[in-house]
């Protein structure tokens, strides 16, 4: 996984927080680099909705925790295309579930449910 020792997540003061600790795991293992940091989105990606990678702010009302932990484990291998004669998307969420125990998934998880909806302006 590329940590030598201790993973971030691993600290012992985050030992009984698992919001925290999935904050630190999703900042440190790369679901910040395509989801962003606070789960806004909007990183291009080719030939699906949107053209961009989905934001993670509608988890709380969009996933269970079991949903969301499913998802987490078997990634999106082959994402909605918004044209199915297109091209393949070059970005895809791999499979978490080879790489991090489920504990691990299970802290990422009670941390994606802590996002809320961005607010829309009310003009």
């Amino acid at each position: 996984q590329g940590y030598e020792g201790t993973k971030p997540w691993d600290s012992p003061r985050l030992k009984g927080d698992p919001v925290r600790r999935g904050e630190v795991l999703y900042a440190h293992a790369g679901c910040a680099s395509c989801h962003g940091r606070e789960g806004e989105g909007g990183f291009k990606n080719n030939n699906v909705p949107g053209g961009v990678i989905p934001a993670l702010r509608e988890t709380a009302s969009t996933y269970t925790r079991e949903e969301l932990i499913r998802k987490v484990k078997a990634g999106v291998p082959h994402p909605q295309k918004q044209d199915p004669a297109g091209p393949e998307p070059m970005l895809t969420m791999p499979s978490w579930g080879q790489v991090f125990t489920d504990d691990e998934i299970g802290a990422l998880a009670s941390y994606l449910l802590t996002f809320k909806p961005t607010a829309k302006a009310d003009w």
